[in-house]
């Protein structure tokens, strides 16, 4: 049974979208913007990495392979699509215009709107509530391991996204109900 038919049988009508490193292959991108950074607490350091992310979201980053062709089957299915985010829009608007992913989503929310980290389940619950739904009919898709442990600590039904970045920063299947490993074949695995 592929993840799609496993969701739907669940009767999870909302999905709640983590983006990079989820939905598109950004890791590697920010770390490659960090290198050589040493002090991320300094305002000036930090605006440098925003700078070269809206340049790699504007040129490099794309969305991972599959992940199109889910929302297409989610949407066909009626299922209403958020993408929750600790990534500043500005940043990634010209990812999310030039790979049209925002024609699959009801809305966009991130961490700075909602005033606080998803170390707080409140970006999770804001998405919940904006997409009209109850907590226990929604599926959170993350690909690390604190925010996944926020999603599931509330009380949603998590699936954990696993790559070659995100398997080497901490364990999201520890938290998760579900692992995605690869988009294209929904390869669905037990936790």
């Amino acid at each position: 049974m592929t993840l799609f038919q496993r969701v739907i049988i669940l009767n999870k009508k909302f999905y709640i979208f983590d983006m990079d490193g989820t939905l598109c292959d950004s890791n590697g991108w920010w770390r490659k913007a960090s290198e050589g950074v040493t002090d991320f607490s300094s305002r000036e350091s930090l605006e440098g990495i925003f700078r070269k992310m809206r340049e790699y979201y504007r040129n490099g980053v794309e969305l991972k392979d599959g992940v199109r062709e889910f929302l297409e089957k989610s949407r066909a299915e009626g299922i209403k699509m958020c993408i929750a985010t600790g990534t500043r829009r500005d940043i990634v608007e010209p990812f999310l215009r030039r790979s049209g992913i925002m024609e699959f989503m009801e809305f966009f929310i991130d961490c700075d709107e909602v005033g606080k980290t998803k170390g707080h389940p409140d970006i999770f619950l804001r998405s919940a509530e904006r997409l009209g739904a109850e907590i226990s009919e929604c599926v959170v898709f993350e690909d690390t391991e604190h925010c996944a442990k926020t999603a599931k600590n509330a009380g949603f039904y998590v699936v954990g996204i696993i790559d070659e970045i995100t398997s080497t920063e901490g364990d999201v299947r520890g938290y998760s109900d579900m692992i995605i490993e690869d988009w294209r074949g929904l390869d669905l695995s037990r936790v």
